[in-house]
This record gives C-alpha cells, sequence and structure tokens, in this order.
C-alpha cells in the first residue's frame, strides 16, 4: 500500500477552508482536516460541511476537537450528520483539548473521563446505544459508523488509542525511534482490550516545507512546529534523548501559550532536533528520503501541517515534489 497524505489547516475563513479543500482533492491529497480552534478559526464542522458539497472524494475530518465544550453525544451527532452530508468521507478526530483550552482558562479532559467519552462516542457512532437516565438511546441520524481518530502523544492517551480508536493521529513526530516507542503502547492497549493492534491506524503528523534550499525550509518550519513540540512535551520527556534534554527543557520553559500560535517562543530556542523531530522540511530530495524512512517503517499515512504564511505554496511543491515518488504502481 502506498503511503497516503493529508492536510492540517487553521483557516482563517469559510472561504480558505473550502479553496484549500477543493485544491487538496485535485492534487490528490487523500484527506484535510481542520483544526477547532474557537475564537481563532471558523467551526469545523460547518467548514468541512461546505467542503463536503463541493468535493467528491477527499476525507473530511477534524484534527483535533474537544470534549471540554463538546458534550460526547453531541460530537457523535456532528460526526453522523457529517458523514452523510460527504457519503462517507468523515472522520472525527479528538483530542484532550489544547490551546483555546488553556488560553480560556479550562483543564484539559482528564485521561480517564477521556476513555470514558470515546466509548460513549465510539458505541454512538457504530449504531449501538448507550444508557441514559431514562433509558438506553442510540443516534436516529446520520450515516454509521464514522471513523474515530485520537491525538495522542503520552503513554495514557496512546494505550486508550490502542483500546478505543480506529486511528492514532501521532503527534510525537517523526522519528523512527519515537514511532517505535509509540506503537508499543498503542499495543499495550490493544491487547488489554482484546483486539489486534494491527486495526489501528497510525498517521504520523507534523509539519513540512519543501524548497529548493534546504535550510530556508527548515528556518520556516521552526515557528509553526513550537506549538506541537510543546504540546507533545507535556506528556513526558522519556522519549528525548538525554544529550537534547537541555535544549528542550529552555524551550518548554520559554514557551507562552497566551500568545498567537506562531509567536509562543523565540524561534531560536527551537533546536534543530525539535525541527528534525516534529517536521519533514528541506530540499525535495531530503523530504523524499524523510517520507521513504516512514514508508519503510510500516507508516501508510502522513498528516502535514505546512507554514501558515506560505501554505498554498508549500501545498502544490509538496504535490509535486514529492508525493509523485509514492504513487501506487499498477501491475
Amino acid at each position: 500500500m502506498a503511503i497516503r497524505f493529508s492536510l492540517h489547516a487553521s483557516p482563517r475563513d469559510f472561504s480558505q477552508g473550502l479553496d484549500r479543500a477543493r485544491r487538496g482533492e485535485e492534487l490528490g491529497y487523500e484527506g484535510i482536516f481542520l483544526a477547532d480552534s474557537q475564537m481563532n478559526c471558523p467551526d469545523p464542522f460547518q467548514i468541512l460541511a461546505v467542503c463536503a458539497l463541493q468535493t467528491e472524494r477527499i476525507r473530511l475530518g477534524n484534527a483535533v476537537t474537544n470534549m471540554v465544550y463538546r458534550d460526547p453525544t453531541v460530537l457523535a451527532c456532528s460526526a453522523a450528520s457529517l458523514n452523510e452530508i460527504s457519503r462517507g468521507r468523515a472522520v472525527l478526530g479528538l483530542g484532550t483539548g489544547d490551546g483555546p483550552v488553556y488560553s480560556l482558562g479550562r483543564r484539559a479532559t482528564p485521561v480517564s473521563r477521556f476513555e470514558e467519552g470515546l466509548r460513549t462516542i465510539r458505541n454512538l457512532v457504530q449504531g449501538k446505544a448507550i444508557a441514559a437516565p431514562r433509558g438506553d438511546v442510540k443516534l436516529r441520524i446520520g450515516v454509521l459508523p464514522v471513523p474515530i481518530y485520537i491525538s495522542a502523544e503520552g503513554p495514557r492517551t496512546l494505550r486508550v488509542a490502542g483500546k478505543v480508536a480506529d486511528g492514532v493521529i501521532l503527534g510525537n513526530g517523526f522519528d523512527l525511534r519515537v514511532l517505535q516507542w509509540a506503537r508499543g503502547h498503542i499495543q499495550q492497549g490493544a491487547q488489554e482490550a482484546g483486539r489486534a493492534a494491527s486495526s489501528i491506524d497510525v498517521m504520523a503528523a507534523g509539519m513540512i516545507c519543501v524548497d529548493k534550499n534546504g535550510r530556508r525550509a527548515r528556518d520556516l518550519v521552526r515557528r509553526r512546529l513550537a506549538n506541537r513540540a510543546h504540546h507533545n512535551f507535556r506528556f513526558t520527556l522519556e522519549t528525548v534523548p538525554p544529550e537534547e534534554l537541555p535544549g528542550v527543557k529552555r524551550f518548554m520553559e520559554a514557551f507562552d501559550i497566551s500568545k498567537p500560535i506562531e509567536e509562543r517562543v523565540d524561534p531560536s530556542l527551537v533546536t534543530d532536533y525539535l525541527v528534525h523531530r516534529f517536521s519533514i522540511a528541506g530540499t525535495p530530495e531530503e523530504c523524499v528520503a524523510r517520507v521513504k524512512e516512514l514508508e519503510q517503517a510500516g507508516v501508510n499515512r502522513v498528516m502535514l501541517t505546512p507554514p501558515n504564511a506560505i501554505y498554498d505554496e508549500v501545498m502544490e511543491g509538496w504535490a509535486k515534489e514529492v508525493m509523485p515518488h509514492f504513487k501506487e504502481t499498477k501491475c
């Protein structure tokens, strides 16, 4: 199976979100996933519904919404509705909560409650009933089932993914050693639930930038990847090599989540280690080599986030200079 690429976007308005979905489909991307960041981005379910009516093939998902602001039953209903509008192309992406949760003074959903909510949503989007005070209830609208992917970085959340999710949006980056570490926790969770770990899709996720000047590409992703790195290391530093720990700790101490997403830390504190781990950035040849490493490690899907300032340029460049090396060949 050839590796498949999806876009991740935080559109500033409906028009931009729709344009990127339509162009992504034309360029051969498998999916587009929109951020759920109230106060910063339009509502993703509404944009995705519009995209569903003006596209034919591309998968349409959240990356990611949360249960802090949306009840699990509401999320299940929204996902089933989008799946009906898109004729089965919806993906529900969930996390415990990040930027918009903290900036508004809330807290992320505790892992135990997150798992409980996931089970509620999973049952509903598979057409099963759940217990309610006045008797069992089930979804009576939409198209079912809807695949559930969860954004997971820490050991406990990765094990929850193994127990409950259909897929994992792996925010740990593109380091092959970390990929193996994460798979171990996913497998542990799957075994506890009596599931086959091979049934859980792993989608590696991170920043991208392709440019004829490799150094320029890596400089351009520093600001954007900082948020992903910070989110990852809130859960654990055990995946950081000892020699990189001092730099990562300086980065974490200086990070200010209250600022706009690309202004939360001085880019000089985003070390080369962080750039390599959380991005695929460089010349076309360098990017192809990195993706081939992932492919050889058994990764079938990758979620890509270009820098906001040059999003469309990088989306086009990646499709034309990297993706052709990974197309399925017909016998």
